[in-house]
């Protein structure tokens, strides 16, 4: 079914995905949002209820977002448990932003595939070329007579992301404007600032808010999908999916030293040394929440240094192909973000060195790729013994 503007379709299934499809140039950053709205108010009633590239999920796994790593072309899903809905909540709007200056006539027709059960059961076409918005409220998921329906909106929004989340009742941390007052059981103050380290910004330095750190998250995620090139696949390493690891080598102020990665089954501890643990391996792309690594920042004190690194465990030959995005999450800061556009056939990466200067965090992006972990190694100076592993 073709949907047009107004256009709704009443939803069956428990389990839905809507995929957004588009493409647009490098200089123009597309954030997809999603709100979940009270029934009362048609406000979120806080932080929690509020869906983007900071926090791509609720508690509950209602509403999950995955976001594209790519620009062209450009596939960003959204995953909606209709179940899980808590009850006070009657619509979910899906929504796109982009960075200033840039408009929606500057990128690609927006395509949206909805999906049940892995079959397309609506479709329906943004035509972007007389837009002048910065953000597009898209559709909308709402309960009718207690039966969820989707409704394709295409409604453009004048203003970029933080005029469209206070319109949706968000109360934007630092912001000088001011969302109207609503009955909220908590506050929202989310902080939608986005750091991203590249060569021309390769640094930052955080200082902590209160005793410590909190709990520091470290994400990667990659895209599993081979070019159809032939020439492409002929430098792949094998027909297989990609398998990126995630991985971070810590030493101490003491001296010590210590190392997480999936191989060897290091995915050591929280609470205690060495204050940080790896929540699984991936070892296709698919998982919505790739692999996280997760940090005891009330511990910093004891840091000295963090090298945060990536390597190919099996898969393709040339980073380009894996589209890998690490993002770091430090409670009340702006999410970090590190792309993986650069590299050769070399198999390993140092992402992101995180040291302690006078117990800040300083972030450095690294993007240095060498043949193996273990000359990762030398050049930090970790001083580790290898040996060759296997995960099988």
């Amino acid at each position: 079914m073709q949907l047009v503007a107004g256009g709704n379709i009443a939803l069956n299934a428990q389990t839905l995905e809507i995929l957004i499809k588009t493409s647009f140039p490098s200089q123009v950053e597309l954030d997809v949002t999603a709100y979940l709205l009270a029934q009362n108010t048609q406000k979120v009633r806080g932080d929690q209820d509020m869906i983007f590239y900071g926090q791509t999920q609720t508690v509950n796994q209602s509403v999950v977002l995955k976001e594209s790593t790519t620009k062209d072309p450009y596939l960003t899903q959204l995953k909606i448990n209709t179940q899980n809905i808590d009850a006070q909540i009657q619509k979910i709007a899906i929504c796109v932003t982009l960075n200033e200056p840039n408009t929606l006539k500057g990128i690609a027709p927006i395509r949206l595939e909805l999906l049940s059960e892995g079959q397309i059961i609506a479709t329906a076409c943004v035509e972007t070329q007389t837009k002048t918005e910065k953000a597009l409220i898209l559709a909308e998921i709402y309960k009718h007579n207690e039966k969820w329906k989707f409704r394709f909106v295409d409604q453009g929004f004048n203003g970029g992301l933080q005029p469209l989340a206070e319109n949706f009742g968000v109360d934007i941390a630092g912001s000088s404007h001011q969302a109207t007052p609503t009955p909220t059981p908590t506050k929202s103050n989310i902080n939608l600032s986005k750091i991203k380290l590249d060569k021309s910004n390769s640094s930052i330095n955080l200082t902590k808010k209160g005793s410590g750190f909190g709990k520091i998250a470290v994400n990667l995620n990659w895209n599993k999908n081979q070019p159809k090139s032939q020439s492409f696949f002929q430098k792949l390493k094998g027909p297989g999916s990609i398998d990126l690891d995630l991985g971070a080598m810590i030493k101490f102020k003491d001296g010590r030293t210590d190392l997480i990665q999936p191989l060897g089954n290091r995915f050591g501890h929280f609470d205690q040394v060495p204050y940080m643990y790896l929540d699984g391996d991936d070892r296709t792309g698919t998982a919505v929440n790739g692999e996280n690594l997760y940090i005891n920042g009330n511990q910093w004190d004891k840091i000295e240094k963090i090298v945060i690194y990536t390597y190919i465990y099996e898969g393709a030959a040339q980073w380009a192909a894996t589209d890998g995005v690490v993002t770091i999450k430090i409670p009340d800061q702006p999410e970090i973000e590190v792309r993986l556009t650069e590299g050769n056939h070399l198999t390993t990466c140092a992402i992101v060195e995180l040291k302690n200067v006078n117990d800040t965090i300083q972030a450095n992006r690294e993007v240095l790729y060498f043949k193996d972990q273990q000359y990762l190694d030398q050049h930090y100076q970790f001083g580790f013994r290898w040996t060759q592993g296997s995960k099988d």
